[in-house]
Order: structure tokens, then C-alpha cells, then sequence
């Protein structure tokens, strides 16, 4: 991994998502609970939220609730898709941290299914300029990752199809 360029999209990251605010229904808990259809303990999995910016979301928590991301509406996903991103840029190599690509795979623009692709419109449409750029910043650098500990070919794919777009550098 070339670690400057990882930092570099790491960086782009922290400055495009500075000062979002934190969500205060769907949190990353509760979205974790929701994929386990664990939908009446929201407050009870919502106590277990750390407060504050996502740049200090414990990457534990990060760790313990990688499905969270499918679950989350607009607000909670525009405050957690950086703390994923930042986390999986830094973790990615790991196996044992980085169950799946789960992260990557929250960037599919689902270009062919007219339903999803509505979906992630209103995920994303929070999301400004400098914010979708550092998105395809993060797809771009995964799409030239040369590990094998990622999903390259899906990355080169969302990229070419969508988020090139969006592609300040």
C-alpha cells in the first residue's frame, strides 16, 4: 500500500466531512441492530453510540458494525461513511479487522436497478461537492490498489461508471 496516497485520501476525507452533524435516530448501533431485524431496541442500542465527531468514532465500534452502512438514512450515513472510509483505508490490509469490503460496496451507485439506484440518490443527497469527491477519491485509490486485499475490479467498475464524475484530482 503506498501509504502517502492512502493518507492523502485520508486527509481529503477529514477536510470534506469536517463538522457533520451527528445523527440522532439512526445511529450506527441501531443500523447494526437492524440488520440482525432487531428493530423495537433502538434506544436501548442507541445508548451504546459513542457521542461526538465521527472522526472519534472508536474504530471498535467501526469494527463490531460493518453492516450498519446499508441501514443507515441520509443524515447517519453522511456522519458515518467518513469514519468507515478513513477506518478501511487504514485497516483494509487486515483480514481479521476487515471482514468485508463492506465500505466499498456502500459506493454502488447501482447504475443497472432503477430502485437502488434511487435509494443511493437519497443517501447522497446530503452529500456536497468536496464531500462526493473525496467518495470518488476513495473508490479511485481502491481501484489502483495493487494488495489483492480489496475488491479492485468492483472499485474500477463504480468508478468508471460514476464516480470519475465526481473526481476533483
Amino acid at each position: 500500500m503506498n501509504t502517502s496516497n492512502a493518507q492523502s485520501v485520508i486527509e481529503t476525507i477529514s477536510n470534506a466531512f469536517a463538522g457533520v452533524p451527528q445523527p440522532d435516530e439512526i445511529t450506527l448501533h441501531v443500523a447494526e441492530a437492524q440488520d440482525n431485524y432487531d428493530f423495537a431496541g433502538a434506544e436501548l442500542h442507541r445508548k451504546k453510540d459513542f457521542r461526538g465527531p465521527w472522526q472519534e468514532v472508536p474504530e471498535q465500534h467501526l469494527e463490531n458494525c460493518q453492516y450498519a452502512l446499508s441501514y443507515l438514512d441520509p443524515v447517519g450515513f453522511r456522519f458515518y461513511l467518513p469514519a468507515f472510509m478513513v477506518w478501511y483505508l487504514k485497516n483494509y490490509q487486515d483480514p481479521n479487522k476487515v471482514k468485508l469490503d463492506n465500505t466499498l460496496y456502500a459506493l454502488d451507485p447501482y447504475i443497472d436497478d432503477q430502485a437502488m439506484k434511487k435509494h443511493k440518490e437519497e443517501l447522497f443527497a446530503l452529500f456536497n461537492p468536496q464531500q462526493l469527491s473525496a467518495c470518488a477519491r476513495f473508490v479511485s485509490f481502491l481501484a489502483h490498489d495493487a494488495t489483492g486485499m480489496t475488491d479492485e475490479d468492483f472499485a474500477a467498475r463504480i468508478y468508471l461508471e460514476h464516480w470519475h464524475l465526481f473526481d476533483s484530482e
